[in-house]
């Protein structure tokens, strides 16, 4: 369990990392060449291997082309040069990453920093770009011991709730053993009955099957034990029947729309 934790949470990391990084580099580059900036491409690749530093990586990537535009540019085209690439970092940094990445990290900013600060000034630029992989793996051992999950905890971010992490478990639509025991210990934790669970769990497993038009055996049984407290049995055989693994049809839309306003009913 610890060990797919780990593997889910650094795959996650590095495709969302580069994934962001190509992002803010392409445009980064585009800006850059529009203003004249020289050695544009430099920049933007700098830009790309910067972005695994977390928080302070992309800002520093900026600074190069904004002193060169200091010599190249009148003021009127400095500002504006500085604010689109400190307006494409911030987006693709904050909003983008956040939105697609969720808190697969779940570090603490602090403890970010405090490790990539540690890792440069022993490693240089490679230690920056690992600190964060390596700290992430140490946070998910320590959860796992029963001693040290308190200092786990005092380096997460904060605390999950349980919206969030069953949204999070359900976003490659399966459920892994180690999720499973973290929602079992989090459902324990803040006193939920098991009813409480298959609802809310079913109606997320609902929510992003009709988002992405798919459907999984783990969302496919989450939703037929929601469905078995919120559905008449004739409303029950009617989702069973229609729910079939793979790309859902218009019938299996319309049946699990109503699901979920039953589910929100109850």
């Amino acid at each position: 369990m610890v060990r797919d934790q780990i593997e889910s949470s650094v795959n996650t990391y590095i495709i969302v990392k580069t994934g962001v990084g190509v992002g803010t580099a392409v445009i980064a580059g585009i800006i850059m060449a529009f203003f004249g900036i020289d050695l544009w491409f430099t920049w933007a690749l700098i830009t790309f291997l910067l972005n695994y530093v977390p928080y302070i990586g992309s800002l520093i990537a900026t600074v190069p082309p904004i002193i060169l535009g200091l010599i190249l540019l009148d003021p009127t085209s400095l500002i504006l040069l500085m604010v689109l690439l400190l307006t494409n970092q911030q987006m693709w940094g904050n909003v983008i990453e956040t939105r697609w990445a969720g808190r697969a990290l779940d570090l603490s900013p602090v403890v970010l920093l405090l490790v990539t600060a540690f890792s440069f000034w022993l490693w240089g630029i490679l230690g920056m770009i690992l600190a964060v992989p390596f700290a992430v793996i140490i946070k998910i051992v320590l959860e796992n011991i029963e001693e040290t999950r308190p200092i786990a905890i005092l380096l997460s971010e904060r605390a999950p709730t349980i919206d969030e992490a069953w949204k999070n478990a359900l976003k490659d639509g399966k459920i892994s053993l180690y999720e499973t025991k973290i929602l079992k210990e989090l459902q324990t934790t803040l006193g939920l009955s098991d009813k409480q669970v298959v609802l809310m769990s079913s109606k997320y497993s609902a929510e992003h099957v009709l988002q992405y038009g798919r459907i999984t055996k783990d969302q496919k049984d989450l939703i037929l034990q929601g469905a078995k407290e919120s559905m008449t049995s004739t409303q029950y055989d009617e989702l069973k029947e229609s729910l079939i693994e793979g790309k859902i049809n218009a019938e299996s839309r319309k049946i699990l729309n109503l699901f979920v306003e039953l589910v929100e009913e109850e």
